[in-house]
């Protein structure tokens, strides 16, 4: 299993199991970082320095250390969060199904989603240029039978050149610029 640490104000940063907890590595020797007390602090609600036994580095951090391993948890936490899938639970749209397909040269993308919403079914197809803030939205509601695109992006024109339906029945329709 891969194992990984983070690096957060110079510092790395290891995460325990069981409960979770962040520890704090030397960055040159690997060895975990001891509270550093001085006269001024006696516990890690006071001190913001962490010192190597090995080397005898100290490490100045930002917060307090109970605080800086609490943020750390957080930080590294918000980067799973970022990844995940969030299902509307307040009936808005329950995504159902999804799909991405890139052009050859990974220059375009095509993001379909399938979803459930207070109308009934509705695909949402977002295309555009892959690294661009431009990208076109087209809104296909079947039970309501209605099509539109989002107006403040691109036109679908400006995105599509070629645009092709499979029908119920088997009829396949294409239609290009």
């Amino acid at each position: 299993m891969l194992k990984v640490g983070f690096i957060v104000d110079g510092v790395r940063w290891i995460i325990g199991q069981r409960p979770a907890r962040a520890v704090p590595l030397c960055p040159r020797d690997y060895i975990e970082l001891d509270l550093h007390l001085d006269d001024y602090t006696d516990n890690e609600y006071t001190s913001k320095k962490l010192q190597c036994e090995k080397c005898n580095k100290i490490y100045s951090i930002p917060r307090f250390v109970y605080y800086e391993k609490q943020f750390i948890l957080k930080e590294i936490n918000s980067r799973t969060y970022k990844t995940m899938h969030f299902i509307n639970i307040d009936n808005e749209a329950t995504p159902i199904a999804e799909s991405k397909v890139s052009s050859k040269d990974n220059r375009f993308f095509v993001v379909s989603r399938l979803m459930e919403s207070k109308t009934g079914l509705r695909l949402v197809v977002y295309a555009g240029e892959k690294g661009k803030k431009e990208k076109t939205q087209i809104f296909v509601e079947p039970e309501i039978k209605r099509l539109s695109f989002d107006q403040k992006d691109q036109h679908p024109t400006d995105v599509f050149t070629k645009l092709e339906a499979i029908f119920s029945d088997g009829t396949k329709v294409s239609q290009e610029k």
